[in-house]
């Protein structure tokens, strides 16, 4: 008897896990941000694009047609880490997801984006060329010798 419900126990503790794992992810696959969604960010947080924020067709094209996003995105998929570690990497930042198949969160990119906003500025001076900031100035800034 003592057996049979021990392996009753364990059945249903098996469950509540799956069943609360299953949960988990979706709830972060609902949280999770498209190709399209994120390209609007960079657009809006990292290049401080002057006129309105494109819509997310228009915002990946232009990063794909600039190099910065990869072309086979598509404006729907959902971000991934391992698809964020690459585009990051590509502008000069060093992210190293612990699991890079796993959907990215809207609210963690945009902070993240508003933490490396200095770097992204520096690359879209430097490699772009678009004067898309015009209040970010590209200088090696002030000597501070010491008298």
């Amino acid at each position: 008897m003592r057996r049979l419900m021990s392996v009753c126990g364990l059945i249903m503790l098996l469950t509540t896990v799956a069943a609360a794992q299953s949960e988990v992810q979706d709830a972060r696959t609902k949280d999770a941000i498209t190709h399209g969604e994120f390209a609007q960010l960079v657009m809006d947080i990292a290049l401080s694009y002057e006129e309105a924020t494109p819509d997310a067709a228009t915002a990946l094209e232009k990063l794909q047609r600039w190099g910065v996003a990869p072309t086979a995105w598509e404006v729907d998929a959902l971000l991934t880490h391992g698809e964020l570690a690459q585009v990051l990497g590509h502008v000069g930042i060093e992210y190293l997801p612990a699991k890079p198949d796993a959907p990215v969160s809207g609210v963690w990119v945009e902070a993240l984006l508003w933490r490396e906003t200095g770097k992204l500025r520096d690359y879209s001076a430097k490699r772009l060329g678009h004067g898309l900031s015009a209040n970010h100035i590209l200088d090696a800034g002030v000597d501070r010798a010491v008298s």
